[in-house]
């Protein structure tokens, strides 16, 4: 492909029109013009021989790409497409970009609107009111818009030239939201904008022309007409246009059955297991997915995740472990990379040694690598690499192809759930969801669960929560009242009412129940309540009523003894209801 772009620069230089022969750079012609050059040539009659524009083409643009930012002497803003792997000037946090990540404003064919983009995203990226992994959402909204323009037609920053006709152009583009249909996708293709995209899309636009109002003189600059915006402009949806914000909780289709998680985690060895038997040959993604089920992380965290993550694990020398958050069990914390949720909270868990035994194995396939590109003194950057084109071992692991790696696997093992449905195993936010699910299902308390998740609020942690039917059995129970007889009490709405004022009248709270006799009623059974018909409990007091039983039947046996003994008698019952030796 190389020899391609060199023979199509000599054809373009040699050969073709003017403005060819009078190029003196790469970047003179753009890779379309360079060939367009050659075409030229061809047409004069000059034959070089058969050759693979297509290819060359390609090659003329990564050449380009590569070549436009050394030699780029503005800001690096103004280019149109912004590429962080090969401008260093465009600010990130660590660990950014993953993968390709590359932003293109040509999509926004208006001078007026690309340039504001531009100003405004770079500004929020140097700022850090937006990290370069929102950028793309943000400059997806302002391609609707740009969509909306070219059927509309296009009247500049301020949309259109009369000032009454603005709500009538805000309010077609909510309509043209309305009744889009996605074209993409397997799942939702033919299917309407749901309504968080639309209020996401809305949302985004309105807040770039926010800041476009907040900052038109300096925009003014790249484009005049933004200097005549109106403050009407700072809100152009009404309460009715925007959508209802709809934050689902997790369904029982995000939550995994235990049955299938244990099946997933018994034959994920199918991972590993080399090409050769039809398997898919990759143990990263083996022990990858080992650390997903394990410890609920997201997929970018453990992929992402440190050469060496594990570190000591403190406790405080005075205290039982037995009563700490971090039990015995627990032998290490794993640190890993939080990019989603800006936190002061250490982005460490606690880990038992299953887990550190996968890490230790992951680092050893780490080595290996390495040592297998001629580095086996380098320590790689990351825990999980990329093995392609990482001679220094500074890539992780993609998450494309952690995904491709699932997708074989689901196919391979054709696992279903309880309803008979497939699981898509590289839906790998479920993992995550279970964990959470499992936690607060087991009684963990619920800020002991946002620690360990990393959330910032309750509302986040109970967002995974799903409550099973059967937990929600057995707690109901734990409440249910019962008779001295075991039988639910019967009460009625004056009795009920009576319950409720229970915390106001010590008269009537006992130690292990509740008394339920009306207040107008005398009690004639003295402190004889357990064997009154108007004395009720529930489970949260069995323990205590079981050892007062113990206590009770090992006194009674003790009697027994001690009256045979001292009179060679059994210990039997009368006619008249009295033990033998014992008074009336």
């Amino acid at each position: 492909m190389f020899n391609a772009a060199v023979r199509v620069l000599r054809i373009a230089t040699a050969h073709g029109t003017k403005r060819g022969r009078s190029a003196t750079s790469l970047l003179h012609l753009t890779p379309e013009e360079w060939v367009r050059e050659v075409q030229f040539a061809r047409m004069r009659g000059i034959d070089f021989g058969s050759g693979h524009d297509k290819h060359a083409e390609h090659r003329l643009r990564q050449l380009q790409d590569v070549l436009v930012y050394p030699y780029h002497q503005g800001q690096w803003w103004e280019l149109n497409v912004w590429n962080p792997q090969l401008d260093s000037r465009i600010p990130q946090r660590e660990h950014e970009p993953q993968g390709r990540s590359v932003l293109n404003f040509s999509h926004l064919t208006s001078a007026w609107l690309r340039e504001g983009a531009k100003l405004w995203l770079s500004a929020s990226l140097a700022n850090g009111t937006m990290t370069w992994n929102s950028l793309r959402s943000r400059l997806d909204n302002l391609k609707w818009l740009q969509r909306h323009l070219d059927q509309r037609g296009d009247e500049g920053p301020c949309l259109t030239n009369d000032p009454h006709q603005l709500r009538p152009f805000m309010r077609s583009f909510c309509e043209m939201l309305l009744t889009h249909r996605i074209s993409k996708g397997q799942r939702n293709a033919g299917q309407l904008l749901g309504m968080n995209p639309r209020r996401q899309i809305m949302v985004g636009i309105e807040q770039f022309y926010q800041w476009m109002y907040d900052h038109r003189v300096e925009a003014a600059a790249r484009h005049t007409e933004w200097a005549t915006l109106r403050a009407e402009h700072c809100v152009l949806f009404r309460p009715e246009d925007n959508p209802r914000l709809t934050n689902k909780k997790a369904n029982d289709d995000m939550v995994l059955d235990d049955d299938v998680v244990q099946r997933i985690a018994e034959r994920c060895d199918l991972l590993a297991r080399p090409r050769t038997e039809g398997r898919c040959g990759d143990i990263q993604a083996f022990h990858a997915l080992m650390l997903l089920i394990r410890t609920g992380r997201r997929v970018n965290e453990v992929l992402m995740m440190d050469f060496d993550p594990l570190v000591a694990l403190h406790r405080q020398p005075d205290s039982p472990t037995t009563d700490d958050a971090e039990s015995r069990d627990f032998v290490a914390r794993m640190r890993y990379r939080q990019t989603k949720i800006e936190s002061n909270v250490s982005n460490s868990i606690p880990v038992d040694a299953e887990v550190v035994a996968i890490i230790k194995a992951q680092q050893q396939v780490a080595r290996d690598f390495m040592a297998a590109m001629g580095s086996p003194e380098t320590q790689p950057r990351y825990l999980f690499m990329r093995t392609r084109i990482n001679r220094r071992g500074n890539a992780p692991y993609s998450m494309a192809t952690m995904h491709l790696r699932l997708k074989q696997l689901a196919e391979k093992l054709a696992i279903t759930d309880s309803a008979g449905r497939p699981v898509e195993i590289s839906k790998t936010h479920r993992f995550r969801h279970t964990a959470a699910t499992n936690l607060i299902n087991a009684g963990v308390p619920l800020h002991v669960v946002m620690r360990y998740f990393g959330h910032v609020s309750p509302e986040m942690t109970l967002h995974y929560a799903v409550t099973r039917s059967q937990t929600m059995e057995e707690e109901f129970l734990k409440y249910k009242k019962v008779t001295r007889h075991g039988r639910t009490a019967e009460i009625d709405g004056t009795d009920l009412y009576d319950l409720i004022q229970l915390d106001k009248r010590a008269d009537r709270v006992l130690p292990n129940g509740w008394c339920t006799l009306p207040p107008k009623q005398l009690c004639d059974k003295g402190n004889a309540c357990l064997t009154c018909a108007k004395f009720v409990t529930d489970v949260t007091h069995g323990p205590e009523l079981r050892r007062q039983l113990e206590d009770t039947e090992r006194l009674v046996a003790s009697r027994q003894e001690a009256f045979s003994a001292s009179t060679a008698l059994p210990w039997m019952k009368t006619t008249s209801g009295c033990r033998v030796g014992e008074r009336r």
